[in-house]
């Protein structure tokens, strides 16, 4: 099952939608989805590639302090980038994506479009967080 943390504000038009085994949820702007396997991680990838959408995954641990330090800049950033899909991964509840993307660090950012890593930033930088989203957007 794929979760979804809505921000603050409503969002009121879809992102993109989610494959059809998973009719329940439409990914919209100003969200972070938090996908509980690689295979919900791949089937967003999949359809944000078809539509030519920057995704940044936040791979992420309860016990990370920076990654806590970040998470509310991660959030806001989801507000303000509607246009770009936002994943949240915790590396512990869903350690099979992790190794894929061979995260060993976090807080580690990946960029993805078109299906390809486009960028890759480890660590809690809020300003060259933004700075890689507006660039690859």
């Amino acid at each position: 099952m794929i979760h979804a943390t809505p921000a603050p504000r409503p969002a009121t038009t879809p992102l993109f939608g989610i494959p059809q085994r998973i009719p329940a949820l439409q990914v919209r702007g100003g969200s972070v989805v938090e996908p509980d396997s690689l295979e919900d991680v791949e089937a967003i990838l999949l359809k944000a590639g078809a539509e030519s959408k920057l995704v940044v995954i936040d791979f992420t641990a309860t016990w990370c302090g920076p990654c806590k330090m970040i998470s509310p800049v991660f959030h806001e950033l989801s507000e303000s980038f509607d246009d770009v899909v936002f994943l949240k991964v915790d590396v512990d509840e869903n350690p099979d994506t992790a190794a894929k993307y061979n995260v060993s660090a976090m807080p580690t950012f990946l960029f993805i479009k078109g299906g390809e890593i486009v960028d890759r930033m480890m660590g809690a930088n809020p300003s060259k967080l933004q700075e890689l989203i507006a660039e690859h957007k």
